[in-house]
């Protein structure tokens, strides 16, 4: 809408083809007197040899994958161009004309994953301000004279890539004006276990950081950061809450796994939020407890010696926004309520465990008010210990929770639990959207009668639950609920508390299988 507004101007300076399937770039003529142009998302094989527009400011040309060499002499003209895009490029090096942008201030090269070469004059680039080089086979050493940077982005292969793949440390405290700086994990995790520590004593000089994703070898490594960082020492001392105050933004990942880091993020909408990945790590540390109280994100993997998330520190956890336990086979319990006067989880919106072999609650003791009262999503996954979802006063915190799924927990018998919820109001779980149940062997019910409302309930997916053989609707409840996704054979076992008029309203509501 934009563009095609300011193109009904006769002084519009805009071309803007993305997306068209070009295999061929625009006329040379067209390209004169633009003022931005993108061309992203096409089939360029090719680009013109020279061109004239020394008016062009953003040239945007990423993802144009069978596009494998730019001409030497293309960059000439472009004098006040700011701004270049080449990510997801097939280019295998960049021209020597590259290094007459000198006002360039950003350029994007990640995902070009035959990039091997820069021009040797790269430091003619003064102006430049933000560089990605993530997913390319270029080297630290290589970009190491634009040490005026404000934000790199890099992989963990850039360090040990080039001619000098002996040693890429010494390189990153060179980069003192940076501001952002992020790492990606790749397949250099073994490179990265014996100079990890170095570099990130490095970084640790960089006194204008406010944004960081790094991965820690050892809990030493992230001490050491923790202490000597000026940057992180002026962020740590403020007192304001975690999720007001993002004058330093992190993501770090300690220990080793072999996937991408920060999965927790990719689902949700909070990118610019701090995230900590805990990966086979052990028992309880000062140095943890401290970089949680200012997280917003927890991922904590394949833990020894703790047998409940509180025991991180209840103060520590007041302000996560998501948090996952994945693999932590000594976890018995979530939370520990006993003694605890003051609100646990208050901003926690969601909560995934998944392969937690011991658990056998989310919950122990009592629920302060205002606990989980902003919890969205509930996920429950392979947890063969599991005996109690709601335990007592939990469900009446849950105003806000949309999702619920429940897979391959064989100690589950109730959803809700009888014995854990007398008097329960019909009102609970009012915003209850999806409710998915899945490889549950011993599930008898989701709730004992038909006495809730279920007043969000749009969708349930019920399957291998070969027990539960009443469902908790009746005429009046459940009136927003749009599909019934299940077994054909355990929709006919089903028994229907009244003359069988809501099975009639509900089977035509059923995905069948």
């Amino acid at each position: 809408m934009a563009l095609k507004i300011s193109q009904q101007r006769e002084d519009s300076k805009f071309l803007a083809k993305p997306r068209e399937g070009l295999k061929e770039p625009p006329n040379p003529e067209e390209w004169k007197q633009e003022y931005r142009i993108s061309l992203m998302d096409n089939e360029l094989h090719s680009l013109p040899e020279a061109l004239d527009c020394c008016d062009l400011v953003t040239l945007l040309l990423q993802r144009n994958k069978n596009l494998v060499a730019i001409p030497e002499f293309f960059f000439t003209s472009m004098c006040h161009l700011r701004v270049l895009d080449l990510h997801g490029t097939g280019i295998t090096s960049l021209p020597s004309s590259l290094c007459n942008l000198i006002g360039l201030r950003v350029l994007y090269l990640n995902s070009c994953i035959h990039l091997v070469g820069f021009p040797t004059d790269i430091e003619a680039l003064k102006q430049l301000e933000v560089l990605d080089i993530r997913g390319t086979k270029l080297s630290l050493y290589q970009i190491r004279t634009l040490t005026w940077l404000k934000l790199l982005r890099m992989s963990l292969s850039n360090f040990g890539r080039g001619s000098q793949t002996q040693n890429q440390s010494g390189n990153v405290s060179s980069f003192v004006s940076l501001e952002e700086f992020s790492i990606d994990i790749d397949s250099s995790l073994r490179w990265w276990a014996g100079n990890g520590n170095i570099i990130a004593e490095e970084v640790a000089t960089l006194k204008k950081l406010t944004s960081l994703q790094f991965c820690f070898t050892t809990v030493h490594c992230l001490e050491f950061f923790v202490s000597s960082s000026p940057a992180w020492k002026d962020f740590f001392v403020r007192t304001s809450p975690a999720w007001e105050d993002l004058s330093f933004t992190f993501q770090f990942s300690l220990g080793y796994q072999n996937l991408t880091c920060f999965q927790i993020l990719e689902s949700f909408e909070y990118p610019g939020y701090n995230c900590l990945k805990f990966i086979n790590g052990e028992g309880i540390n000062l140095i943890i407890s401290k970089v949680l109280a200012k997280t917003h994100a927890f991922e904590l993997i394949n833990h020894k010696g703790v047998s409940r998330l509180s025991d991180f520190g209840i103060e520590n956890m007041n302000d996560l926004f998501i948090c996952s336990i994945e693999g932590c086979n000594e976890i018995e319990t979530i939370i520990n309520g006993t003694g605890i006067t003051k609100s646990v989880f208050e901003y926690l919106h969601h909560l995934h465990i998944k392969n937690v072999l011991k658990l056998e609650s989310i919950w122990q003791g009592p629920v302060h008010a205002e606990s989980l009262t902003l919890l969205r999503t509930l996920v429950l996954r392979r947890c063969p210990q599991l005996k109690k979802i709601f335990s007592n006063g939990m469900i009446q915190q849950l105003s806000k929770l949309e999702d619920l799924r429940v897979e391959e927990c064989d100690q589950i018998e109730e959803i809700i639990m009888k014995s854990e919820n007398n008097g329960l109001e019909s009102n609970q779980l009012p915003r209850l959207k999806t409710l998915t149940l899945l490889n549950l062997p011993r599930l008898r019910s989701i709730w004992v009668d038909d006495s809730l409302e279920w007043r969000s309930l749009q969708r349930i997916e019920i399957s291998m639950c070969h027990m539960l053989k009443r469902l908790p609707f009746n005429n009046a409840n459940a009136t927003k609920l749009r599909c019934i996704e299940g077994q054909q054979a355990w929709w006919e076992a089903l028994q229907w508390m009244d003359d069988g008029a809501i099975k009639q309203r509900l089977e035509s509501l059923c995905i069948l299988n």
